[in-house]
């Protein structure tokens, strides 16, 4: 099933913001508002900026050496340049950027302007920039529209959330007598980096047999331990490509782990029958309740000691959360991870987790979303 986004595009919400709020522009610093606005995400790249005007025109100003390809890569209407050419010649980058973004028309000429940083101690040295203008914090209308995601942005998690799955087949394969928790892990990573064919960011935990019961990070990283028959491999493995995130978690077995596999595969029932509720006026605590209950009456012995997902997209780990203290009604739009659990302190854990998009329907599995 095919999900296409019926709601209006972040582009369109941000500009009917700005409208209703007599705001003549926005301006807005740091990586992830820069890939949300403008489509540009590098791995390795400097401080940039987006100026999105009440017309909908955005201009993403980048460091010089970066123009080229952000005018290739970015949805930007226009790319400027900042600084001149180099790297780790100027200290203090924001002392060129943000000269380059007051000078713009639709800066210059503005009373009101929408303002969002993700750059420490930018409010103050912008607010000198462009004079008497008054700067309105446009940060809680952004985490908003965060919250739903276009097509495009489907696209990208799901790019991601496959170098996921890749990374758990390799674990699949390798998760063999002897072979130890951080070769299990540098084997995900691999496979991870050589299915993107591109540097990424990639972290999660990978915990084996009794480890497994501990849940995860920091209280178990993966060591040393070696697999041995029966074992069950926890392996919760998270992905970002081009700047949006993809997160899995699967239990993998070793040899005649019979307790580990059902334990498994009651978690994919729960998993499934979570998703299936995934609809719009839901809301985390609900689900929450749903998973938790579920896993006390499956497994009567067992924990269940942490959340029962959360949203993924710019961030590995976004809202909403599926704990009981969210009541955030659910949007069609929204991208969520699921992902039950259950423990067994000093024998074993297990641990399933798939993104689903919110539907009127109920959660659409990523994969059959984007098609």
């Amino acid at each position: 099933m095919t999900v296409t986004p019926s709601h209006p595009t972040r582009h369109e919400r941000l500009t009917a913001w700005l409208r209703e709020s007599k705001l003549d522009c926005a301006v807005v610093l740091g990586a992830d508002h820069v890939n949300h606005l403008a489509g540009y995400s590098r791995y390795f790249g400097g401080p940039a900026a987006v100026v999105v005007g009440a017309d909908g025109v955005r201009t993403l100003v980048v460091a010089l050496d970066e123009a080229p390809i952000a005018r290739e890569r970015s949805s930007a209407d226009e790319v400027l340049p900042y600084g001149e050419r180099g790297f780790g010649l100027d200290l203090d980058p924001l002392g060129s950027l943000l000269p380059v973004v007051a000078g713009l028309d639709v800066v210059a000429s503005a009373h009101r302007i929408g303002f969002a940083s993700e750059l420490p101690g930018v409010e103050e040295r912008l607010a000198s920039a462009v004079g008497g203008a008054e700067l309105v914090s446009a940060a809680a209308e952004l985490a908003r529209i965060r919250l739903r995601k276009d097509a495009d942005e489907l696209r990208r998690i799901a790019a991601a959330y496959e170098l996921c799955w890749a990374a758990q087949q390799a674990v699949a394969s390798a998760a063999v007598p002897g072979a130890t928790e951080i070769q299990l892990f540098a084997a995900a990573q691999s496979a991870a980096l050589l299915a993107a064919e591109t540097p990424i960011e990639f972290v999660g935990d990978l915990l084996s047999g009794p480890n497994g019961a501990e849940v995860c990070g920091p209280i178990r990283i993966p060591g040393v331990r070696a697999v041995e028959p029966g074992d069950g491999v926890v392996a919760d493995l998270v992905s970002r490509l081009d700047g949006y995130w993809g997160d899995t978690a699967e239990t993998h077995p070793v040899g005649d782990a019979r307790d580990v596999v059902a334990a498994r595969d009651l978690l994919y029932g729960i998993l499934k029958e979570t998703a299936a509720a995934l609809v719009p006026g839901a809301t985390g605590r609900d689900l929450f309740a749903m998973i938790s209950g579920r896993i006390r009456d499956t497994f009567p012995t067992g924990e269940f000691p942490h959340h029962g997902g959360h949203g993924v997209g710019l961030g590995s780990f976004e809202d909403p959360h599926v704990i009981p203290a969210d009541a955030t009604p659910l949007e069609a739009g929204m991208v969520l991870a699921i992902e039950p659990g259950v423990y067994f302190p000093g024998r074993y854990g297990a641990r399933v987790e798939e993104i689903f998009v919110v539907t009127d329907a109920g959660g659409v599995e990523l994969r059959e979303a984007v098609g």
